[in-house]
């Protein structure tokens, strides 16, 4: 009998420690997302593409439902064919670790050029270096840059 008890000790201890050392290690799942640029890529106007010179890019996003609801925030400024052109979210229709849908207003030199465009950013989740992409639903319009800074928490 006692034997047994020893035993069925050393079985529960065992468990408990591999479930404490699963958990300890194991990364929480992140539903607060941000990146940066300042390394654009290209546009697309109107279906016409021109590599970027410069310009700057910030997108934050929630992918895991909030007390307080999703939300996301694309900002991106960026200069091409001798012109500045910006995209805006203006409405956030919903989000996963990777994208971003929703609608979008596009400036080009502060004069608005398409307005309330679906569209979806994509390739959010990559790392540092490597590239993103937005594109509305036809196709027409389009930026691009390499993530250079991200936080995701």
């Amino acid at each position: 009998m006692r034997m047994k008890k020893w035993v069925l000790t050393m079985l529960m201890l065992t468990v408990l420690a591999l479930s404490l050392s699963v958990g300890a290690t194991a990364a929480p799942a992140t539903s607060v997302h941000s990146i940066w640029s300042v390394k654009p890529i290209g546009i697309k106007d109107n279906g016409t593409s021109y590599p970027a010179t410069k310009g700057n890019v910030i997108i934050s996003w929630t992918n895991l439902p909030l007390n307080s609801g999703d939300s996301g925030f694309f900002n991106a400024k960026v200069y091409a064919n001798n012109a500045e052109y910006e995209f805006r979210l203006v409405s956030f229709g919903s989000s996963t670790d990777d994208q971003i849908f929703g609608k979008f207003d596009i400036y080009k030199n502060s004069v608005l050029v398409a307005s309330s465009i679906a569209g979806t950013a994509y390739g959010l989740s990559q790392p540092v270096n490597s590239y993103f992409k937005f594109y509305d639903t036809s196709q027409q319009w389009h930026v691009s840059a390499y993530i250079t800074s991200r936080k995701d928490y």
